[in-house]
């Protein structure tokens, strides 16, 4: 309980964080990037939320099924733009994967020197 408690009072900080702002950024992603500031400073230590962290990635596969029902109800709305959605799926997955693969590149190397 105190897990999931931590984890949805950082969530809640994020959207709140936005509501405050009056942005159209994400709360969610607010409360990942607060998460992650949190566990660099070493203010969350991640033994405090390990078990329900791993709850949430084993699901993580379900919190997919909205935004794919959301693409097959609006699918008319693509009418005429496939060539550009796949070329942009295809380039922002390319890019996704470099910066990654890049960014374990370095912090591999970091950690052994």
């Amino acid at each position: 309980m105190k897990e999931m408690a931590i984890v949805f009072s950082i969530y809640i900080a994020g959207e709140l964080f936005v509501i405050g702002l009056e942005s159209d950024f994400p709360g969610s992603v607010v409360g990942m990037l607060l998460l992650l500031s949190l566990l660099h400073l070493g203010w969350v230590k991640v033994d405090h939320i390990r078990m329900v962290s791993s709850v949430l990635l084993a699901y993580m596969p379900l919190f997919f099924i909205p935004a794919g029902v959301s693409v097959m109800v609006t699918y008319t709305l693509m009418d005429g733009f496939y060539w550009q959605i796949i070329l942009i799926t295809v380039f922002s997955t390319m890019i996704v994967m470099s910066v990654t693969a890049l960014s374990v590149q370095y912090l591999v190397h970091r950690e052994r020197s």
